[in-house]
């Protein structure tokens, strides 16, 4: 907590799972990590098995995630998702930051 009493978000802060059916805007989130480098490994790793256009950005809570944001649906994403884990990879689909 700051001295003025605010409160830091935690890592559950930035990380909002997509419910069923949400077609808000949607991300697929290979993982969070705590810095810039160690990201860039991930992404390499997500790159590699087909997902070039990932990126790697803040997540607002001082951690470095490593996304897709070319979900159009949700339909679509749990496509991803399911072809992301069948490839070895941990993503899940969230909803992008407000």
């Amino acid at each position: 907590m700051a001295a003025d009493g605010a409160r830091f978000p935690s890592a559950d802060d930035c990380v909002e799972i997509a419910a069923a059916g949400d077609e808000r805007g949607l991300d697929l989130v290979f993982g969070r990590r705590d810095t810039p480098a160690e990201a860039e490994v991930l992404l390499e790793q997500v790159r590699g098995v087909g997902y070039v256009d990932a990126v790697v950005v803040g997540d607002g809570c001082a951690r470095w995630k490593v996304l897709y944001a070319g979900i159009e649906s949700y339909e679509q994403g749990l496509e991803s998702r399911a072809e992301a884990r069948g490839a070895g990879l941990q993503a899940e689909l969230e909803l992008e930051p407000a």
